[in-house]
């Protein structure tokens, strides 16, 4: 049996050292919002050299959000109405550059009343950095940089709502290659893939400034556009097939492509699925045309 004398660990101290070992940066605050203390993390996050630099300040005297009022609004019912406010998104200012954070903040109680609050927070910065550097690779069409298929889904469902919001109407264009397959029979898959890197450049140069262009798969191509006159879409519709079509020397080789272009306009089928079974439909009736006339 030990015959050691236990050893009385104060709350405070013990409260201390959960402080300066949880990896987040952690503070308080009396009932005007005013800073009594931090850990380390929190000092060492914004280059602080001192809790003193914070003690008896707000957010607002330490000038470190571009917008400091839902800030002080979400401290405000914490102390006023005693919630516990978890994960709230936002933005900071830290040694010049703007950072991402979450926070949360609950009352701070002594003798049954509120006095205060007690709050942490985590960077999210490289978090959202990474997630949007894989939002943007899993929305663009590896070979040409075009929006995908995928990315498709999504903005198509926008310009959707959008039309429902304010009938804002919108036409889509689907382009494919004539004969492609041939093209990539006879001269490799090497030589087509630089071909559609090549038509790829020449219909973003074509679009219109507020049209969305996207490699819908293979060598078909879709293009969104919200027109204010209907008068728009014949022009950009010749405009894009030219753009296609124009020659090109691709590894010293002179192709002349053949395309076939359809159009459809959203108000017309009120379904996104309609709207490209319609294009879709319009530009096989120009594919079959360029073979009858072949």
């Amino acid at each position: 049996m030990s015959d050691k004398t236990p050893i009385r660990i104060k709350e405070s101290d013990a409260l201390k050292c959960l402080a300066g070992l949880v990896p987040v940066g952690i503070f308080w605050k009396d009932a005007d919002r005013r800073f009594l203390g931090c850990n380390q993390m929190f000092l060492d996050y914004y280059g602080l050299s001192s809790v003193n630099d914070i003690i008896g300040k707000t957010d607002e005297d330490m000038g470190w959000h571009i917008d400091p009022e839902p800030y002080r609004s979400v401290e405000l019912q914490v102390i006023e109405c005693g919630e516990t406010i978890k994960n709230v998104p936002g933005q900071c200012i830290v040694k010049g550059k703007v950072r991402d954070i979450r926070a949360s903040k609950m009352p701070l109680y002594m003798d049954g009343r509120i006095v205060g609050l007690v709050g942490y927070f985590v960077d999210l910065t490289e978090e959202i950095a990474r997630i949007e550097r894989l939002t943007e690779l899993s929305n663009t069409d590896e070979l040409t940089g075009l929006l995908n298929r995928r990315a498709y889904a999504e903005i198509a469902q926008k310009f959707e709502s959008q039309f429902q919001k304010d009938n804002t109407d919108f036409v889509l264009f689907m382009i494919d290659l004539d004969e492609f397959k041939a093209i990539n029979d006879e001269y490799g898959h090497e030589f087509g893939n630089t071909l559609l890197k090549s038509v790829s450049r020449s219909l973003t140069d074509a679009s219109a400034a507020d049209s969305v262009l996207f490699r819908y798969g293979g060598d078909e191509f879709v293009i969104l556009h919200q027109y204010r006159s209907k008068s728009e879409i014949g022009k950009i519709q010749k405009r894009l097939l030219a753009a296609a079509e124009s020659p090109r020397n691709i590894e010293g080789t002179s192709i002349h492509l053949r395309a076939s272009i359809g159009h459809a306009v959203y108000s017309e089928t009120q379904y996104m699925t309609s709207l490209i079974e319609q294009a879709d439909k319009a530009m096989y009736r120009m594919k079959d045309e360029h073979r009858q006339n072949k």
